[in-house]
């Protein structure tokens, strides 16, 4: 692993070395072309790419620093501008970006500007592109709207491929050379598949696009700023695109320019979050807290939160390695960073069927225990079908993760990712992996274009068996998991939780008599239909599904919600806002088949359990819909006490007589959850995203007893008994 820093003498030395002094960029006169590059999103049902346009971002800045050009490079994120747009005028080039959440929506508005413009040149870029040659060329072959792919990192061949057509008078029949980095068909119809350019060591080089002011556009309210300070990762998951050895040296910006693109991006989120735009920051690093200069990047992240109110929460993905960093990372940023255990699996024969056998997992378990030390969030990840898992496996994983005390546990199912190992046809003839193709959760639509409407949908595959692991396993598994989302994660029962901790028995073994139990009532109907939606949601081919899109109806049954959405937080979103009682019950009748199990059925046990499930699920009530209306329940135990102290002992906390306790939520509270439910909607598809979106655990309601209550002026809103029982 490497870590270039940047201003250091050997990096000033490698930068004279760079792959941009290889490539001659300069250009007899100045360009009169206009260049427009889109990294688009689907809009009618939620926005399902919520990041502003930093990459493309960083593309045009790299360009227009570095090539003479008359006319500002344009991005566009919103389809629909981008249409209005091309109602005045079409570019010379066009350049679309290529993720699994937008590639066939790209595909599509190229597709739609080659018909009406044909001289138009399109370049499409990003990871979700094959591995293999061959495949590549079946790609350009199959997507004749695509001129010029772009692999790998895209602003110094962008710019090259720019400055090369330049040079043919933007006449590409012409180019007849290799291009670093850069596929295409030549006139002649032989593939063109070049090797890599050269990786950019110093990302100083490329121009800020928020301090060149080109993404001031896109502080609406409604997209995420993106922050990157480092490239690359040296680890070599065969699952993930930075998996390939091409990315496994770490670069870095220079400290300087991460710390002014932070206070410029934050002084316009404070304007934001005044008017109730979202308030929260993504960095995209793959392994961020885990090198000395993030922790200075954090504390520049601290100086925007005194100044600027900004951000609230910090979507990024922890540093898999050295622990103590990311802990201290995490404690400057006051709760806003989420610490990571990206876990996967535990298994030793999988770990090295992913090639991920150098990460630590003792580390990580040790991560979630010092993070509960210091109260921060910490979330782990884990991947279904993973080469090499079974059922036992699987659930062998979940059981170390939720004992660890990880706050969180994310459960994915494995995708088949073009631009990973695992997607290698070897990879998957040596397990014996089945996929399925589902429409992605929110990316669909149809939009006007050129006097045309067009649709769009992404399709996604997944892994839904291999030679170890069975279908009908697979959908055991899809039960457990949503368990773990509803029983576990967020705090929803964290009373419940901490009680099974105190008593030293094991929250793992909560979730298997939870999963074992005869389900009845409001549970059963709502785990039953979860269970044909994952049955049901699965197509055999992916060519069939993607033609069904196209069919008249369809994607409006999509964006009305009908079909394709995420089922583990549609289902959970539809848990927590109309099965509370039911869910209370089905805890109750499971928590205290553990403690028979395990000899701690005594009457205080059982009267402090029952307080406990109490509590929770007046936390829990009415949080998206009737949130003037109170819950309130009487309580033997300080169940709140018991909560935020430790080193507790249970008889201390019975009160004299039962204590009416009401639960509020306070103005900080009624502010997120009014912002997020205008953002998303109050459907039960907007409450699934919202929750996915905020710390749900920051928002749950807090418990008053009625002294605390009448002392309060702000409490207006009308009580609903909860019964205790």
């Amino acid at each position: 692993m490497e870590l270039v820093q940047i201003g250091s003498k050997r990096d000033n030395d490698s930068l004279k070395k760079s792959s941009k002094s290889k490539i001659d960029l300069t250009t007899n006169h100045v360009s009169e072309i206009k260049i427009w590059l889109v990294d688009p999103t689907y809009t009618q049902q939620q926005i399902s790419s919520e990041s502003m346009p930093s990459a493309v971002g960083g593309i045009a800045t790299f360009s227009e620093a570095n090539l003479k050009l008359k006319y500002p490079i344009r991005l566009f994120k919103y389809p629909e501008k981008l249409a209005k747009a091309l109602d005045n005028e079409i570019p010379d080039i066009i350049g679309f970006s290529n993720y699994m959440w937008n590639c066939e929506l790209s595909l599509t508005l190229a597709r739609r500007i080659k018909e009406y413009s044909a001289d138009t040149i399109v370049v499409m870029g990003g990871p979700n592109y094959p591995v293999v040659p061959s495949e590549q060329e079946a790609f350009l072959r199959k997507h004749t709207e695509i001129d010029f792919y772009v692999k790998g990192e895209g602003e110094l061949a962008f710019a090259n491929l720019v400055a090369e057509l330049i040079r043919v008078d933007m006449k590409k029949n012409n180019l007849k050379n290799e291009i670093p980095s850069v596929h295409y068909i030549m006139s002649d119809g032989r593939a063109q598949i070049t090797s890599s350019v050269e990786r950019i060591k110093d990302l100083t080089e490329i121009p800020s696009p928020y301090l060149a002011g080109k993404l001031d556009e896109f502080f609406d309210g409604k997209l995420q700023p993106v922050v990157q300070t480092t490239r690359g990762c040296p680890f070599g998951c065969t699952f993930c695109v930075e998996g390939m050895s091409y990315y496994t040296k770490i670069y870095r910006s220079s400290q300087e320019k991460t710390n002014q693109e932070l206070h410029y991006i934050g002084s316009k989120m404070q304007q934001l979050k005044n008017n109730g735009g979202r308030n929260d920051l993504w960095v995209v690093d793959s392994n961020f807290g885990m090198y000395t200069q993030d922790l200075d990047t954090c504390r520049s992240i601290a100086e925007c939160q005194a100044k600027y109110n900004w951000p609230d929460y910090i979507q990024c993905d922890t540093g898999k390695n050295n622990k103590p960093r990311v802990l201290s990372a995490a404690k400057l940023v006051k709760g806003a960073m989420r610490l990571s255990g990206s876990v996967q699996t535990l298994d030793s024969d999988v770990l090295n069927n992913i090639k991920r056998s150098n990460i630590s997992g003792d580390d990580l378990m040790q991560l979630a225990v010092e993070a509960a030390e210091i109260e921060a969030d910490s979330r782990s990840e884990i991947i279904l079908a993973l080469p090499g898992e079974s059922l036992k496996s699987h659930f062998q994983t979940i059981n170390t993760v939720i004992d660890a005390r990880f706050n969180h546990v994310n459960t994915y199912q494995l995708m088949m990712l073009p631009g990973t190992e695992i997607d290698s046809p070897e990879t998957r003839k040596k397990f014996e992996m089945k996929t399925r193709f589902r429409v992605l959760p929110r990316c669909f639509g149809y939009f006007e274009v050129l006097q045309k409407q067009v649709v769009a949908a992404e399709i996604e595959e997944v892994c839904i068996s291999t030679n170890t692991l069975s279908f009908e396993d697979y959908v055991k598994c899809r039960i457990m998991h949503l368990l773990i989302h509803i029983f576990h994660n967020d705090g929803l029962f964290d009373s419940a939780l901490k009680f099974i901790k105190f008593l030293k028995l094991s929250p793992y073994k909560w979730l298997e008599l939870l999963f074992q139990e005869n389900m009845t009532g409001g549970v059963k109907e709502l785990f039953e239909k979860y269970e044909e939606d994952t049955r049901q949601e699965l197509w055999l081919n992916r060519d069939e599904l993607l033609h069904n899109t196209q069919n008249p109806g369809v994607i409006d049954s999509y964006i009305s919600g009908e079909i394709g959405y995420n089922l583990l937080f549609l289902h959970k979103a539809i848990a927590i806002s109309k099965f509370v009682p039911e869910l209370k019950k089905f805890a109750k009748l499971t928590l205290e088949k553990l403690l028979i199990e395990n000899k701690k059925d005594t009457k205080e046990n059982l009267d402090f359990l029952n307080d406990a499930l109490n509590y929770d699920a007046c936390c829990i009530t009415n949080l998206f819909a009737n949130a003037g209306k109170i819950p309130t329940t009487n309580i033997k135990y300080d169940i709140r006490k018991f909560i935020s102290e430790k080193n507790i002992i249970i008889e201390k906390l019975l009160f004299p007589k039962p204590v009416t306790f009401s639960f509020i939520l306070d103005d900080y509270q009624k502010d997120i959850i009014k912002r997020s439910l205008e953002l998303y909607g109050n459907t039960d598809l907007g409450i699934s995203r919202t929750i996915t979106k905020v710390f749900v655990k920051k928002i749950l309601r807090n418990g008053l007893n009625m002294s605390e209550k009448q002392k309060s002026a702000k409490i207006t809103e009308n009580s609903v008994d909860w019964p205790y029982c």
